[in-house]
């Protein structure tokens, strides 16, 4: 009878072409993969530094929002804020900044008078809406409107009462209804977070520096020429920010594996002449 098949060394020839075609694929798949893996990596720590300059470049903008000068004696008096008794306060040789501003949403709008008329001029006290988001405390330093900023001494009821060194402008009549700003130091550091190095943001309303991105290997607050420390009574300021990926990348050399970006921006202080 005639039986029909293969022999042992075709199936020896076909088991040897098949195992060289998997490994081709295999290495084309992973090779693929760790590009993939590379990429990703990058997308990510791009994003990352976007994010943290562009947190950084709102806030740093508005610095001095509240018509404070950038050393104003009157205003900060004996007790700084949170230390900072500047409009921007550079430290740590270039790598952290404080900055004072009338910041965020408007925490309450100012109310009549008990007789119904508008805050006088020159006078030494303000009634609001809503007292919950002030104290004597951190959040002593207040803003109204953006162009009126005073000091806390008291608060009785909704009634508040400022301090003899900064009572309500002497040329400025305020309505009912205007916005009424907490004024805060906000800083910008490089710091530890979960085992990584991220850059921080602290309030200092109580809880601490708060990381706003991972993998921040360095920051730098400079002068528009590059030169540090930033000269704090510039209207300009540059900021150059470097982040690594999060793991390393086997193939490349440099820096231990880790690949990094450094994007730097140039940020016009617009508020800080105003007094």
């Amino acid at each position: 009878m005639n039986r029909k098949g293969i022999t042992l060394i075709e199936l020896l020839v076909a088991l040897s072409v098949s195992g060289i075609l998997v490994a081709g694929l295999y290495k084309t798949f992973i090779s693929q993969q760790h590009t993939y893996t590379v990429q990703d990596q990058v997308v990510d720590m791009q994003q990352n530094v976007r994010l943290a300059i562009n947190r950084m470049t709102r806030e740093l903008r508005m610095a001095g929002f509240g018509r404070m000068g950038a050393s104003d004696s009157n205003f900060f008096g004996a007790g700084p804020i949170n230390g900072s008794n500047m409009v921007l306060n550079p430290g740590g040789g270039g790598t952290s900044l404080t900055v004072v501003e009338a910041y965020g949403q408007a925490v309450t709008t100012l109310a009549p008078n008990a007789d119904g008329n508008p805050p006088a001029l020159g006078q030494t006290y303000i009634l609001v809406n809503d007292v919950s988001g002030f104290n004597t405390g951190s959040k002593k330093y207040i803003c109204i409107n953006g162009t009126d900023s005073v000091q806390i001494k008291s608060i009785n009821g909704k009634q508040i009462d400022l301090d003899n060194k900064t009572p309500l402008s002497s040329t400025e009549q305020h309505q009912p209804g205007e916005p009424v700003y907490l004024i805060q130091a906000i800083t910008y550091s490089i710091g530890p977070s979960e085992g990584k190095s991220c850059l921080l943001r602290d309030d200092h309303l109580g809880a601490g520096p708060q990381p706003v991105a991972e993998n921040v290997e360095n920051i730098e607050f400079r002068n528009p020429d590059g030169s540090i420390p930033l000269n704090p009574s510039s209207a300009c300021m540059q900021v150059a920010i470097t982040v690594t990926t999060d793991k390393t990348d086997p193939d490349y050399k440099l820096d231990g594996g880790y690949r990094k970006r450094t994007l730097t921006s140039n940020i016009q202080v617009r508020n800080l002449f105003f007094k």
